[in-house]
């Protein structure tokens, strides 16, 4: 079973990164050539703590457990969306994503005891440091390079704007551990377990 952890991302929030799908499915050279980006469903649109991968019954029964206890030595806290960014680069664009202003020191807090339970219960240390972001597209294999390169531009530009200024920030109550059933129409998700936030430890 393939899981990962993550914090939700409350509807009303989901509205304005729909919205921002939408603004930006509208740029000249997407409007041309459409297929360059396969766009998340935005009921999907999650921030990514730690992605595990394939999980067996007893390291998930061991992360459930672990879990619970992080979040019990956790506050809640508030996070917002700011910039758009990517990974790999613009000239070698893979995954266009929305940053988190400030990056919170609670999140990171939260990020780092979750990669260390990860760790203890066996999986490999994350190779890459944590860049809190939620993936809004990603290209399509073998997209043409003329389209990609136009389509990394235009966005490119737009990523110098501090998209979200006001009303795009919200309240982290909870740690999800959620199941991924990759399939041909995207992955599926489905909840495992939901640990509140409540620093009574």
């Amino acid at each position: 079973m393939r899981t990962f952890v993550a914090i939700e991302i409350p509807r009303d929030v989901k509205k304005q990164l729909r919205a921002e799908q939408d603004r930006l499915r509208e740029l000249p050279a997407l409007r041309e050539r459409p297929s360059v980006l396969r766009w998340t469903n935005p009921d999907n649109l999650h921030l990514t703590l730690r992605f595990l991968g394939e999980t067996e019954t007893s390291r998930r029964n061991h992360l459930q457990n672990g879990l619970a206890n992080i979040a019990a030595r956790h506050a809640p806290f508030t996070l917002a969306l700011s910039h758009l960014g990517c990974f790999r680069s613009w000239s070698n664009l893979r995954v266009l994503w929305v940053g988190i202003r400030s990056e919170s020191e609670a999140l990171q807090e939260l990020q780092a005891d979750v990669e260390s339970l990860a760790r203890r219960v066996g999986f490999a240390p994350e190779r890459n440091s944590f860049s809190p972001h939620i993936t809004l597209a990603r290209t399509v294999r073998n997209a043409q390079r003329p389209a990609l390169r136009a389509t990394s531009e235009q966005l490119r530009r737009l990523a110098e704007e501090d998209l979200f200024q006001t009303g795009a920030d919200w309240n982290v109550g909870e740690l999800h551990f959620i199941r991924s059933v990759l399939g041909r129409g995207g992955a599926q998700y489905s909840n495992l377990a939901t640990c509140a936030l409540t620093d009574k430890a």
